[in-house]
């Protein structure tokens, strides 16, 4: 965009364009004001600090989600609002993808907006709560298409507020008014999302499909279970139940405040419907169960203090309950936050290539390696396999082969799909007749469970090995070539 010195993004995947264009602003202020010159004449010599800039922007946004959290909570009750935030604040998912440069924490908190936006409408049914509202699908949809699905809250926030103030008119003028002006915002957000229709109708149109490694083979109820399951080991047992509770409570005491809420649920169900799935594509979906669990837990106590104020045991039962879920989630966030400042092993490993010559002239690789840290690559047509024995391919290898550098960044994927036959075998035959040179494995962090108990031990556990010089990353090997290869 600099290059070009267009404000305009030209890239239409996901469309990460109101990312791209804080990025834009961020770098111009940066490279100007503190180097005298353009971005793209000072990423040449430190592009880190461009890198450092647009993950500190979705850090931001994942700050601005604890707020939001509190904001909302709070138009139950304070103490919701403080139980919310701290939820959001200390959930391991958004902590971790909080320190990328993905749109996925972006997302999450724009959804926030539209929640907190048709929250008030529902008080009061006004314009300016209703284009609130309107701004945040808007600003969902230029980060990522599904983003849209927000606009269904505005629809039954619209039709509710109609129905209880009998108020039919407004149907028309409110719910006219929201379509347009959702398109009048992303108009001026983004408005090249409407002079180039054909970009964004490929790209909306051609992403419904299987092939990303290690995110396809589930069908629309396998996705959903992919999902639900994702958040009960990052959440716990507990806080699932607590949410059971917010539920009832809010259908109990027709709780209408918390239907925006229901965002959660559409994405879920929404989402789930694509071929493919992965697991950041889901924090979307845990702003809902998040923001409900509180209202259980809060209404609960309240329940008890009122039906049972001569008994302590329930009271003690409940903040016994509620300091577990506590413990759990702030021993799940440290150990995400250590992950983040431990030795990758793809670093380790770097040292070791450097030392023995170990480069991509002389070696065959494939992605996250410590030849190609952070991309994906495969190295399949490098091989042959005849009459059981793996040979190199003359027509895609280095004449003066001697390494080969592969990651469970890339053989994992493989390795999980069934469908992938050839490969696996590739991978097991490299490890059978191509001799072991060095590895680096990372730190086992062990399957999640939803026990509270277990999860807290294992988090526990997974950080005094970091702290101990553990390893993070992907298991890096690197094989040697044999003379008759």
């Amino acid at each position: 965009m600099s290059a070009r010195n267009s404000f305009e993004p030209g890239y239409f995947f996901r469309p990460d364009h109101l990312e791209m264009q804080l990025s834009y602003l961020a770098y111009q202020a940066y490279s100007h004001l503190l180097h005298g010159m353009s971005p793209e004449v000072w990423f040449a010599q430190d592009q880190a600090s461009f890198y450092l800039i647009s993950r500190l922007i979705t850090a931001v946004f994942g700050i601005a989600m604890i707020v939001l959290a509190y904001l909302i909570g709070k138009r139950f009750a304070r103490p919701v609002g403080l139980l919310s935030a701290m939820a959001v604040a200390f959930f391991p998912p958004f902590i971790e993808n909080s320190h990328f440069a993905t749109p996925d924490v972006p997302l999450a908190c724009a959804c926030m907006l539209v929640v907190l936006a048709s929250m008030r409408y529902l008080e009061s049914a006004t314009w300016r709560d209703l284009l609130l509202a309107c701004l945040g699908v808007s600003l969902a949809v230029t980060i990522k298409y599904p983003g849209a699905l927000a606009a269904v809250v505005i629809a039954v926030v619209v039709i509710i507020g109609v129905v209880r103030d009998r108020a039919w008119l407004r149907f028309f003028s409110h719910g006219a008014g929201a379509i347009g002006a959702v398109f009048a915002f992303l108009f001026l957000l983004s408005p090249v999302l409407f002079t180039n229709l054909a970009a964004v109708r490929e790209q909306v149109t051609g992403q419904n499909s299987t092939g990303h490694l290690g995110a396809d083979g589930l069908d629309w109820s396998g996705n959903m279970a992919f999902y639900a399951r994702d958040f009960a080991v990052s959440a716990g047992a507990l806080l699932v139940l607590c949410v059971a509770l917010g539920i009832f409570w809010a259908v109990r005491l027709r709780l209408v405040q918390a239907v925006p809420l229901m965002l959660g649920l559409v994405m879920w169900v929404g989402l789930s419907r694509l071929e493919l799935h992965w697991d950041r594509w889901g924090l979307p979906m845990y702003v809902t169960p998040l923001l409900v669990a509180p209202i259980g837990l809060y209404y609960t106590v309240v329940w008890v203090r009122e039906n049972r104020p001569d008994s302590r045991w329930p009271t003690a039962v409940l903040a016994v309950a509620a300091a577990v879920i506590g413990v759990n989630l702030l021993a799940g966030s440290a150990a995400t936050t250590a992950s983040f400042l431990a030795t990758d092993t793809r670093t380790a490993s770097l040292g070791y290539t450097h030392e023995h010559s170990i480069t991509a002239d002389n070696s065959i690789y494939e992605g996250y390696t410590p030849l190609s840290p952070g991309a994906a690559k495969v190295f399949f047509d490098a091989f042959a396999v005849i009459d059981g024995r793996l040979r190199l391919s003359a027509m895609s290898t280095p004449s003066d082969a001697k390494f080969v550098v592969t990651s469970t960044g890339m053989s994992a994927r493989f390795m999980a799909e069934p469908k992938y036959v050839e490969q696996q075998r590739i991978y097991e035959l490299l490890d059978e007749q191509f001799p072991t040179v060095q590895t680096w494995d990372p730190t086992p962090r062990g399957d999640g469970s939803a026990i509270e108990a277990v999860n807290t031990a294992r988090s526990l556990s997974y950080l005094l090995s970091l702290a101990g010089g553990g390893l993070v990353g992907p298991s890096i090997e690197i094989h040697s070539v044999p003379p008759d290869r």
